[in-house]
């Protein structure tokens, strides 16, 4: 009975990690369906960090297609610099929950995802690697100009029940 009982459990809910590169993206701004800001510091001297979460909207299906694509972003605003990356963590949502900072680079958001059945899905992101990238890119330009994407990469851990 026991056995059956953890078998069940291990079936309804289950976790993966995995590393997400920064990517490139276009997105349409009357998709955008909510912003929240999870991180927005002012540093006098140095550069405004902003980290949100996006959500954006494909719009209704006949199907049980997914509705929203789900992103990380960083902008690093500074005089001598703009720095942005920005992190596609799901294209598969149906429903977005929510999203807060756990930490210094750590987040985490709650997404309605379909995998046989719905599903709630946590996805806890370590972002400490992109702030380090985007210090030492800010560093290697000296007091040159230092605008443009950064590339980088955040670590996912996905765990669903």
């Amino acid at each position: 009975m026991r056995l059956l009982i953890a078998t069940l459990l291990l079936a309804s809910s289950w976790a993966q990690a995995r590393t997400l590169p920064s990517v490139e993206e276009k997105i349409n701004p009357s998709s955008i369906d909510q912003v929240i800001r999870l991180v927005d510091k002012d540093s006098p001297g140095s550069s405004n960090l902003k980290v949100s979460v996006v959500v954006t909207d494909y719009g209704m299906s006949t199907d049980v297609s997914p509705r929203h694509a789900i992103y990380l972003t960083l902008a690093s605003l500074a005089e001598m610099g703009n720095i942005f990356a920005d992190f596609r963590i799901t294209e598969q949502a149906y429903k977005f929950i929510s999203a807060q900072r756990i930490a210094a680079g750590i987040y985490e958001i709650k997404a309605q995802v379909y995998d046989e059945t719905f599903k709630e899905v946590t996805y806890t992101i370590d972002a400490t690697k992109m702030f380090s990238d985007e210090r030492k890119l800010r560093n290697n330009c000296g007091s040159a100009f230092c605008d443009g994407f950064l590339t980088t990469t955040v670590e996912v851990k996905e765990t669903a029940k």
